[in-house]
């Protein structure tokens, strides 16, 4: 809980502790999701967003890769309308098989709305190759085969045992702290005694050092270099971040693979770099994206694999360090602007067990890290030699 001063609003966010990586069925955790705000007990979809909509609030829910939940945002007068309505919509969900099918239909039309997308087709092929058979491996939407044959049953299920990971909790804007805590005690309760867990997620094992994407609908080549590195959790993430900048994880221009593939070479329009993309429960993934031309996509391979080389062999300089850490930090503030972003700041934090809504822990973290202490990461994590590629080209 925190209280936001401001604009006269509260924003809520409700969580189940599962998701996609948990699904026994592609795409189950999506639909599920998205299927909570479709009618309960007490209200159908329609009333329920007659009513939101009488009150001013935006009200919606989603599964994502590793919760499903309900995020409600309205006027702080309203605010224990707001977690009444959030705790009966993640608590009470009733999935109605017209609704779901729709829902299903819906999420198909996405997926395959994305695979039209090049690079989007091509990243997919990325995260199978490094992932394999860890769900990560897949879209969170799953399959249109999957998505088709999903039924209110599936959802039920799923939403049921997820409740056994318990609940995670984030309201914030213009409220008194301990009378929301009260309230959500009451509303929320305790876990389920008759769920199981899911069991964890088979480990990535991976397809092999190269995957190549077949385009059908593209003039330009997709490159994706790379290879997993740490969870969220790790105490080596912050120096990743750092070098992730070093890299081309900044803004603008700079980072040394969009200064040479881009600006000295002028292999792409676009080329940027990653070291902890997709971090989270499960290790996240060094990431190297550049877009170019099927004639030069060679060349800017070499350039990409020669200077993650050159970063763990020769390490950064004094200069580059400073500059990614004010980078890092001069953001910060950003992210702690409205009473939405701090509930999703808090509710990240809760989710993995960090501080990370606490700003003088983030600067003291960043400014605790040296030039040896981010080159050692570097050489623990970052392995040239074991790099992977996919790449994406026109058929």
């Amino acid at each position: 809980m925190r209280r936001v001063e401001g604009a006269p609003v509260v924003a809520v966010r409700l969580w189940l502790q599962a998701g996609a990586r948990e699904e026994t069925l592609p795409g189950q955790a999506l639909v599920t999701g998205r299927m909570l705000t479709e009618g309960t007990r007490s209200r159908d979809w329609r009333r329920i967003a007659e009513e939101a909509e009488s009150k001013g609030m935006s009200l919606e829910s989603t599964g994502h890769f590793e919760s499903i939940g309900v995020s409600v945002d309205a006027l702080a007068k309203d605010w224990e309308l707001a977690l009444e309505w959030a705790a009966e919509i993640l608590l009470d969900p009733v999935f109605p098989v017209d609704r779901c099918a729709w829902t299903a239909r819906q999420a198909a039309a996405e997926l395959e709305s994305l695979a039209d997308q090049p690079d989007v087709k091509t990243a997919w092929g990325f995260l199978e190759q490094l992932y394999t058979p860890h769900p990560r491996s897949r879209p969170t939407h799953g399959s249109e085969e999957s998505l088709l044959g999903l039924t209110p049953a599936d959802c039920a299920v799923f939403h049921r045992r997820a409740q056994a990971h318990g609940i995670l909790a984030a309201v914030t804007g213009v409220v008194d702290e301990d009378a929301v805590r009260e309230r959500l005690t009451r509303l929320l309760g305790g876990p389920p005694a008759d769920v199981q867990r899911y069991p964890a997620p088979p480990a990535p094992v991976g397809l092999g050092p190269r995957h190549s994407i077949a385009l059908e609908a593209s003039d330009q080549a997709h490159l994706y270099i790379g290879h997993l590195t740490v969870p969220r959790r790790h105490p080596d993430y912050a120096a990743l971040e750092l070098l992730a900048v070093v890299l081309g994880s900044g803004a603008g221009l700079t980072g040394r693979i969009p200064a040479r593939i881009r600006e000295r070479e002028g292999l792409a329009y676009t080329a940027y770099a990653q070291t902890v993309a997709g971090s989270g429960l499960d290790a996240g993934r060094l990431l190297t994206y550049v877009g170019t031309s099927p004639a030069t996509v060679e060349q800017a391979e070499r350039g990409v694999v020669e200077e993650i080389t050159r970063l763990v062999a020769d390490g950064i300089e004094d200069a580059e360090l400073e500059e990614a850490r004010a980078y890092l930090l001069g953001r910060e503030p950003f992210r702690r602007e409205t009473a939405r972003q701090w509930a999703d700041l808090l509710i990240e934090a809760e989710e993995y067990d960090l501080p990370i809504d606490d700003f003088e822990h983030r600067k003291a973290e960043l400014e605790a890290l040296d030039r040896p202490a981010v080159e050692a990461a570097a050489r623990r994590h970052v392995h040239p030699e074991a790099l992977r590629v996919t790449v994406g080209t026109p058929e």
